[in-house]
């Protein structure tokens, strides 16, 4: 694995995660927490950039946002 391109991956799923929540569904990260299956200091972490993550916790943040897998990967 390629630890700097990984960071990197991270760190845009991260910064996507975090625009999606505050600009698309307008809520807070306790708000999404409570919607999902993830609990808020993860949510920091993955916003962040600083946690790897499942795919399921994947599909659980895109349950918490309404909006499909497939639209959250778009650029």
């Amino acid at each position: 694995m390629n630890e700097k391109r990984d960071k990197k991956r991270l760190s845009e799923f991260g910064a996507r995660l975090k625009h999606l929540r505050q600009n698309v569904a307008g809520i807070s990260q306790d708000e999404l927490a409570a919607r999902c299956d993830v609990n808020k200091y993860k949510i920091s972490l993955i916003e962040n950039g600083k946690s790897d993550f499942l795919f399921t916790t994947f599909l659980e943040l895109c349950k918490g946002l309404e909006i499909d897998p497939k639209d959250f990967l778009k650029y």
